[in-house]
């Protein structure tokens, strides 16, 4: 990263307040200005559109009563003689000047009567639908209509009178026809100029263009609504000025105002780079001003900022060139200002540091002194447990020099075989969870704090010594430990009188930390339970009962998570161990998680004392996983691991149930021995995947050929049982085999392919084949035997059932 000197930052950072100051006055004052300007250019603008509609308000009122001044001379007797009107038309040349597009006299019906000048196209047509001429009869009132296209394809406005007779009554309409695209007083408004390349326009409320200085923008309509939203503005009553592109397409300053006569709207504008020149001269100015005042100003800036700061760099070079002595000379004041105050505060600063330097050198010095002279054995390591001091008592108990040891992290060759921390170690890496793994006897300090005392034997300079070991850590002013001490004390005389008394002590301790360090580390939950509530439990405890520390379970009673089904045994347990001094057995019992899921434990109770008064211990380890694994081992000793059948051990035990039964109520049951046809021959062909595809389907078939409390079993190989239970009769078990053979008539797919097995059964019926568990399956074996031997696929009994005959061969594939 790039760093920059004091000199630059101060440069840069006044450069950038005057630049900034600049900046922002010659800103608000060109902002202000063209604010201003722009106020009074919309102003003046609008001050001319007002007296130029005032104008144009005054030619149209001049031509309207000139108008209904030539009516009001027509008599009663010419408005029926359409010649005499015609004369009086072309006599009239005031009109002329006035209506461009002529003058014309209709009849109160809307005739056409009279044209002039000479104008007959028109005449004896019908104008009675026309508006202006509507809106005239209508009302008894002169009349300005809105622009026409004329029959020439041209915008005109008409200006009508009502002539009235003698008595009042209308006669006829005088009409006046002002032709947009020629000249005249209202076409000569486009001609017009507002300053150098503005101009003046007229349109209506219809957004219809009645002058423009561009006729042929005159038949163009403006923008449609919500284009300029001015111009809505405008339409909508609004007078006034404001910027916007106009009809011409160019942006510029736009004033309106209203005709009051006709309630047209003229417009005067005036392009915006025409209008707001000066502005643009004045910004400019204010650019090029700015731009040559900043590189006069960084010159100024960067002369004075060095004169400033030649003090604090000569100061600096001073300060680098000090040495790291005990001495101090001072420096000499550059001047009286700010600079000179840090030089003296500096000179005070470094004054003093000298003083406390050799302070603490003295003292540093009789501290070392005082340790290396002490007749108590010690030393001292630093952060990076290096060997600082190793005195002269040390030396002498342990027979290695100061030399050996000063400068190294070798202190525990001193007293170890191999390399292991020593308790000044401990101390300053904080690792006291370790104490127990490196010393057998160990305690807090009684008299350092912070320290930690441990003893022991060990062999020095030949001889067993027992030694007392206490370290302390050394913390600086800011109370980070920067170095640690330990000092020894061979206690060999009073360790060998009190050695029956220590080892006693010591048993104790290690029974009492082996319990603790159990219960903490046991995988099974352990509680202590005074009035029936939690006062202890371990970890696992409260992690079996989901909760995420033990404070949770703190004085709940544990009845509350019991599951209601195991709530009375936990209750007789509870009470068996409060009533004797003997545990209660252990019982399998569901618990209740804080979240309430269920868990499976084994849990048992016992009396207890704690902290001097009767208590429970109640111990529960989970077993959900031992009671799955045993409902595995169940289902792999008693299940065919290929079709998931009873295997042959689950046979013979429900064959002696359903034996048990026939005999208790006196119904008849049946044992079938099936074996399967031309099952080698898929092996053989297809593989053995294969054919254990075919047992998996033979399974599932002979499986949807019974009844629910019926069993289907997998002796092995390719031969399966039947169990027949609780049947109505005897002949039964033929409708069953029946069943069974129609069933595989229909063809097995292997590997793709549609293969044919077979099925041959015998079939044994309790109680003509005897009660024999073996005797019956010898005997259905060897109906099945038989059954192969007629032919297969077919059930065969086993006498001395009668009507053995039934048993043709149903089923026999092609």
């Amino acid at each position: 990263m790039v760093r920059f000197s004091l000199k630059i930052k101060l440069a840069l950072v006044v450069l950038l307040l005057i630049g900034t100051v600049s900046t922002g006055v010659a800103g608000l004052g060109l902002m202000f200005f063209i604010k201003e300007f722009k106020a009074s250019m919309a102003s003046r603008q609008y001050s001319v559109v007002t007296a130029m509609a005032a104008n144009m308000d005054d030619r149209i009122a001049s031509a309207q009563r000139e108008l209904v001044a030539v009516a009001m001379s027509i008599p009663s007797s010419m408005a029926s003689d359409p010649q005499r009107l015609q004369r009086f038309l072309d006599s009239r040349l005031d009109l002329h000047q006035v209506f461009s597009d002529g003058t014309g006299f209709y009849s109160p019906k809307g005739i056409l009567l009279a044209s002039a000048p000479g104008q007959t196209l028109f005449l004896n047509q019908d104008f009675s639908s026309r508006e202006y001429f509507i809106r005239t009869v209508g009302s008894g009132k002169p009349y300005i209509s809105e622009p026409l296209i004329s029959a020439r394809g041209n915008l005109l406005v008409i200006f009508t009178a009502p002539v009235l007779g003698e008595n009042g009554s209308l006669i006829g309409v005088l009409g006046g026809r002002v032709e947009l695209a020629e000249e005249n007083f209202l076409s000569r408004l486009g001609q017009l100029r507002v300053g150098d390349g503005g101009n003046f326009f007229l349109f209506n409320d219809q957004r219809r263009m009645i002058v423009h200085p561009n006729r042929d923008r005159i038949p163009l309509p403006l923008p449609p609504p919500g284009r300029q939203e001015l111009l809505d503005r405008v339409i909508a009553g609004y007078e006034g000025s404001g910027e916007m592109i106009g009809p011409s397409g160019v942006a510029g300053i736009y004033s309106f105002k209203r005709l009051q006569s006709t309630r047209w709207i003229l417009a005067a504008e005036r392009p915006l780079s025409e209008a707001y020149e000066p502005i643009y001269r004045a910004r400019a100015l204010v650019l090029y001003s700015l731009a040559a005042l900043l590189p006069v100003a960084l010159i100024f800036v960067w002369l004075f900022v060095g004169r400033l700061t030649a003090p604090l760099l000569a100061f600096a070079a001073r300060v680098r060139s000090m040495g790291e002595g005990t001495s101090f000379e001072p420096m000499p004041l550059p001047s009286r200002d700010e600079i000179g105050e840090l030089v003296s505060a500096f000179n005070a600063m470094m004054l003093e540091l000298t003083s406390q330097r050799r302070l603490l050198e003295r003292e540093k010095s009789f501290a070392v002194q005082l340790l290396q002279h002490s007749a108590v054995p010690c030393f001292v390591i630093d952060a990076e447990h290096r060997v600082i001091i190793w005195n002269k008592a040390l030396e002498e108990l342990t027979g290695i020099g100061a030399g050996d040891q000063v400068g190294k992290t070798e202190a525990w060759r001193a007293f170890y075989e191999e390399k292991r921390r020593m308790l000044a170690d401990v101390v300053m890496d904080g690792a006291l969870q370790d104490m127990a793994d490196l010393y057998d006897c160990y305690a807090d300090s009684e008299l350092i704090p912070e320290g930690l005392r441990a003893e022991g034997w060990y062999r020095l300079k030949g001889k067993q010594r027992y030694l007392c070991f206490d370290a302390a850590p050394l913390r600086d002013s800011e109370g980070n430990v920067v170095a640690a001490i330990e000092t020894l004390q061979d206690v060999t005389v009073k360790a060998n009188t009190e050695e029956r008394l220590t080892k006693m002590v010591e048993a104790i301790g290690e029974s009492e930390e082996r319990f603790r360090r159990l219960v903490e580390l046991s995988l099974d939950g352990i509680a202590i339970l005074v009035g029936r509530r939690f006062v202890f439990i371990n970890p696992a405890g409260s992690e079996l009962l989901g909760c995420q520390s033990p404070d949770q379970l703190m004085g709940r009673e544990m009845l509350e998570f019991i599951e209601r089904e195991s709530a009375q045994l936990f209750l007789e347990q509870v009470g068996y161990a409060e009533q004797g001094d003997s545990s209660a057995p252990w019982i399998e019992e569901r618990l209740l998680r804080n979240d309430r899921t269920s868990i499976e434990v084994e849990l048992g109770v016992g009396p207890f004392v704690y902290r001097g008064e009767r208590a429970l211990q109640v111990i529960f380890r989970d077993i959900t996983e031992r009671k799955l694994a045993k409902a595995r081992l169940e289902t792999l000793a008693h299940y065919d691991s290929l079709t998931s059948l009873p295997n042959r051990v689950l046979f013979f035990d429900r064959l002696k149930h359903a034996l048990f039964e026939a005999k208790r109520y006196q119904h008849p049951m049946a044992l079938m021995y099936l074996d399967l046809d031309f099952f080698k021959e898929i092996n053989d062909r297809f593989g053995h995947a294969a054919g254990d595809a075919v047992l998996l389907e033979a399974g599932q078939r002979l499986k949807d050929c019974v009844r629910a409390c019926d069993m289907v079993a997998r002796m092995g190989g390719d031969e399966f049982t039947i169990i027949l239970t609780k049947m109505a009769e005897p002949q039964d078990a033929s409708v069953v085999a029946g069943r069974i053979i129609q069933a595989f008539a229909r063809p097995f797919l292997a590997e793709g392919d549609e293969a044919t097995v077979g099925v041959s059964i015998g079939v044994c019926i309790y109680p003509d084949c005897g009660d024999d568990l073996d005797g019956m399956v010898r005997a259905a074996d060897g109906a099945m035997y038989r059954a192969k031997q007629e032919g297969k696929n077919v059930y065969r009994f086993t006498p001395p059932v009668q009507g053995e005959g039934s048993g043709v061969q149903e089923g026999v594939t092609a």
